[in-house]
């Protein structure tokens, strides 16, 4: 089956602040890939990321961005069906010491 990738931008993010980012897929999807990419090369061991999709959490209550990966090798790999109309929710939380840009890129089918 042929792969797509959504990408999210969360814009600046400062030091202590967090932003939230939403998604609600217009078919039904399986996530197969979730990663994240810091745009200036930070890392991201220093941030709380926050996911809950169609309602449930899968972090409790955060994880470090380092944990879900940059790389698509080694990342998280849910391999999740997603519904139609279900929302996708992401908060990262930084705590870095500077400004961050993060894409949140998932891989799908």
């Amino acid at each position: 089956m042929v792969s797509y990738f959504k990408t999210l931008n969360t814009g600046d993010i400062s030091n202590g602040s967090y932003a939230e980012k939403e998604w609600t897929p217009d078919r039904d999807i399986i996530i197969r890939k979730m990663m994240l990419n810091e745009r200036h090369d930070y890392s991201l061991s220093n941030t709380q990321v926050y996911i809950a999709i169609a309602g449930k959490p899968y972090t409790m209550d955060y994880v470090p961005g380092s944990v879900i990966g940059q790389d698509p090798e080694y990342c998280w790999k849910p391999n999740l069906t997603v519904s139609k109309g279900s929302k996708i929710y992401v908060k990262i939380t930084n705590n870095v010491g500077s400004t961050i840009n993060v894409d949140i890129v998932f891989e799908y089918e």
